[in-house]
């Protein structure tokens, strides 16, 4: 038996070694190539990348399997993996155009421009007439923001491939880059001449009109591509934006519902309702349709993501922090995870962690302006100015057109009171970015500062005029006019956005907020209502309706409301300083004392918390050194303020430095001399400064005039105490 067993595993050996010896590893390397094909046609991208992870492994110099690899990781989105293959394909065989073009144009996507200009160069050196080489150096020069030499370089590529539509859809945008609208829309005409049944050539068409604000042309061009093509996602995506713009709500939102069946396993398409809530305003409808598409797709990490940042965006930290824990539990988590934890960490003022994790993300992906911006942010809240500048300048550098970043250097310049410099920048945001309604909002918020309400309203309508819907725009305007005694004027506008979009918080909110300064408060309760019933998170619902029941004699209730606001939004030291003022009313000074220190603790750089704090501190108990130093804190950020004025004042009166106190109190009363609490603050200073004859005149006048005031009988008794014997100069 042993003989047998032995006799038996010889023979196995020897079928092995033959079928080894018969086979030829050239073919057997094409047939894994070839196999590798007919998995990429079918879409089974994952099995192709097997297939010639074979080929390569028989032969590591098989250039043509490297080069199909290559394609296939960029239908799998790896572009890394991609920039590798094509990497090895070229070493292996210089003289592939098509590797080497491949090569350049995720060169171009990593800002690697140098090589990709290398690598163009080659072909063109052997091609001067290669149209796709032209296109692809065009596409260098567009990255690099060049896009007079990037146009030469397509009208270059259509010369020599007219019939490639591509290439005149590329010089139709940059003519529009170029301010040459005209020229932009003859190249799109001719793409569709030269191919009518061009889905891209239409779609870019269809852009182009909806950019012009032509929005009945974009929908005629976005329903003929998507007549064309039925299954493509992208002419259906921008034909419900076309519809949102038109006030077509309705038939918007059921193109965004068809498309999950449309495109179910492309992200743009099953993403398109969550994106149709978020630009209509619909923010509570856009957090769970992205839960869902969460559960649905638990393998699309950016749906999280993107949910995390909405979470974010919506002030909704503590779910956002729990959802971008999940995330950090990849290994090793993604950079825009990281991004996201620093953002969280921002928003709950931890500012030097905030940083830290800013720093690991911009590490992890040194070409990423959005975390060099966030850094900046960071910086900003630190105190380190300079730093931050640094980093809105590096954003920048990587991403020239970045509107947040020129907006957040036009608000540092704003701070330090260079309201040129402010306005300056903010009209840099706009030329690179005239579309933009934060840019113009930006440029009327600086001309604002400046103290030209006349162009700042001019301003506010421009930003308008590019976002009807804005609702920070919508916000000033409101502000403005009620400033100006007409908030009724307000009241028009909004409702008639209401019936383009009545599922908009927002928009409700706004509406809110013109009744109750045009003083309906039955109306204003009644659009705030509708606000909290379609998204009871609507930033501020809250607080309006607690002054909604203040007005209305609802002490309680407006409580009760400010509560709510508390709990909802737990980071907002506004709230907090409402509800303390309310119980300072009562005289409950510790239940005031507790919430306007968690309001500084929620916002220690708050000048007016500080303020506030400070004279609770001041005349209710408190550390008068601690007090001092608030006071000062609150003078420093607001030098042209009469309540931080009069606080320092007392401040240095209970510190017992009464020339100090006299000096800044009288300050506090030539900016405001009808304010019965500096008068009276001012006298008590005058009397410990030995000007007791100034002060007896300065109390006899405010008793006269304000008898009633807070602090009278403090006032009285101080007179009843002054002698003054001699008449003397003070």
């Amino acid at each position: 038996m042993k003989f047998f067993i032995a006799k038996a595993a010889c023979l196995v050996l020897g079928i092995l070694l033959l079928a080894a010896c018969s086979t030829d590893p050239g073919k057997q390397k094409l047939k894994y190539l070839n196999s590798a094909e007919q998995y990429s046609k079918r879409g089974e991208y994952q099995a192709a990348v097997v297939q010639l992870r074979n080929a390569v492994q028989i032969d590591p110099n098989y250039s043509a399997a490297h080069y199909q690899l290559g394609l296939t990781y960029v239908a799998l989105g790896n572009r890394d993996a991609a920039l590798k293959e094509f990497q090895q394909t070229v070493a292996l065989d210089p003289s592939s155009s098509d590797a080497q073009l491949q090569f350049a144009s995720l060169l171009i996507e990593h800002h690697q421009y140098d090589q990709a200009q290398v690598a163009i160069a080659q072909v063109l050196r052997a091609n001067p007439n290669n149209a796709r080489a032209h296109a692809t150096l065009g596409a260098k020069y567009e990255a690099m923001h060049d896009s007079e030499k990037a146009l030469v370089e397509f009208q270059k590529a259509i010369a020599l491939d007219p019939a490639r539509v591509e290439y005149p859809v590329n010089a139709a945008a940059l003519h529009l880059m170029l301010g040459q609208p005209a020229a932009a829309e003859r190249d799109y005409n001719e793409a569709i001449e030269r191919n009518p049944n061009s889905v891209e050539a239409r779609v870019g068409l269809g852009q182009f009109y909806f950019s012009q604000g032509k929005f009945a042309g974009a929908e005629a061009q976005l329903q003929a591509a998507a007549r064309l093509d039925p299954h493509a996602a992208l002419p259906q995506l921008l034909l419900g934006r076309t519809y949102v713009a038109m006030g077509r709500t309705a038939e918007a939102e059921k193109i965004a519902r068809s498309l999950k069946s449309v495109a179910p396993d492309d992200p743009h398409a099953y993403q398109a309702l969550a994106q149709f809530y978020l630009s209509t305003g619909q923010k509570e409808k856009a957090v769970l349709e992205l839960r869902s598409l969460s559960a649905s797709k638990p393998k699309d990490n950016a749906v999280k993501a993107e949910l995390v940042e909405l979470l974010l965006d919506s002030n909704r930290i503590d779910e956002a922090e729990a959802l971008n824990k999940e995330n950090l539990k990849r290994n090793p988590p993604a950079a825009g995870d990281v991004l996201a934890h620093g953002r969280i960490l921002l928003a709950r003022k931890k500012y030097q962690e905030a940083a830290a994790d800013f720093d690991k993300a911009t590490k992890a992906d040194m070409g990423s302006a959005t975390a060099f911006y966030f850094m900046g942010v960071a910086q900003r809240s630190l105190d380190l100015p300079a730093l931050a500048k640094a980093s809105f300048h590096h954003a920048l550098e990587l991403h020239p057109g970045m509107t947040e970043a020129t907006l957040a250097l036009a608000d540092l310049a704003a701070k330090t009171g260079a309201n040129e410099e402010a306005s300056r920048l903010a009209g840099d945001a706009l030329k690179s970015n005239p579309g933009s309604p934060a840019a113009h909002l930006a440029n009327a918020r600086a001309v604002l500062a400046k103290g030209d309400t006349r162009l700042g309203e001019s301003l506010v309508n421009d930003a308008l005029k590019q976002d009807p819907a804005s609702l920070g725009a919508l916000a000033l305007l409101v502000k403005l006019y009620a400033q100006q005694g007409r908030a009724q004027d307000a009241i028009p506008r909004i409702s008639n956005l209401l019936t383009q979009q009545p599922q908009a918080a927002g928009l409700h909110f706004l509406l809110a907020l013109a009744y109750y300064e045009s003083k309906d408060v039955p109306k204003s309760e009644a659009s705030v209502n509708e606000a909290i019933r379609l998204d009871p998170r609507t930033p501020d619902a809250y607080s309006l309706l607690a002054n909604i029941d203040y007005a209305k004699g609802s002490v309680d209730k407006a409580k009760s409301d400010l509560r709510k606001a508390i709990e909802l939004n737990s980071r907002n030291a506004a709230n907090y300083l409402a509800l303390g003022s309310w119980y300072a009313r009562d005289g409950k000074w510790e239940e005031t004392r507790k919430l306007w220190e968690r309001a500084h603790e929620v916002d220690p750089a708050s000048p007016i918390v500080a303020d506030q704090l400070a004279f609770l501190y001041l005349d209710h108990g408190g550390d008068v050194s601690t007090a001092f130093s608030l006071a000062q804190a609150a003078k420093r950020a607001m030098p042209d303020s009469a309540p931080a004025t009069d606080t320092l004042g007392w401040a240095y009166y209970k510190m017992g430095s009464s020339g100090l106190a006299v000096a800044q109190l009288q300050q506090a009363v030539q900016k405001e001399p009808k304010n019965p609490i500096y008068v009276y603050h001012l006298a008590m200073a005058d009397i410990a400064d030995g000007k007791s004859h100034a002060a007896k005149q300065l109390l006899e006048e405010l008793l006269q005039s304000s008898p009633n005031f807070a602090y009278a009988a403090d006032a009285r008794g101080a007179l009843s105490k002054i002698s003054v014997p001699n008449k003397r100069s003070d």
